[in-house]
């Protein structure tokens, strides 16, 4: 990666982390690494976090150059995302989401520092 794409990465994290609206998840193909981290993955602590069925995430490790790539299914098992959601029900999730989100973050309910609700 070079230097400013770098630094364009960090800036677009830094600015996903420190957001006080809701934040949801929804990966509807593929995704890898840094991408999947940037746009709200798991270690940004999304809300919540939904997968397509054929959607997946891949990742690599640094040290020994190792690629894993874990399925919808295997990503919801792991706890990697909240809940596996068909294309037909995701306008009615994520309306419901969202409100939930917003619920939740006007009480002490919480679950976490920045979860809303963690099945």
């Amino acid at each position: 990666m070079t230097t400013s794409f770098t630094r364009e990465l960090a800036s677009l994290m830094r600015s996903v982390a420190i957001a006080t609206v809701p934040k949801i998840t929804l990966v509807t193909g593929n995704t890898a690494g840094h991408a999947y981290l940037a746009m709200c993955g798991g270690g940004l602590l999304p809300d919540l976090c939904y997968q397509w069925p054929g959607a997946s995430v891949t990742c690599n490790d640094d040290v020994s150059d190792d690629v894993t790539s874990l399925d919808a299914w295997d990503c919801s098992s792991n706890m990697i995302c909240d809940d596996v959601i068909l294309p037909g029900e995701t306008r009615e999730t994520l309306r419901l989401s969202l409100l939930t989100a917003l619920a939740f973050r006007n009480t002490n309910l919480r679950t976490g520092s920045n979860s809303v609700l963690k099945f």
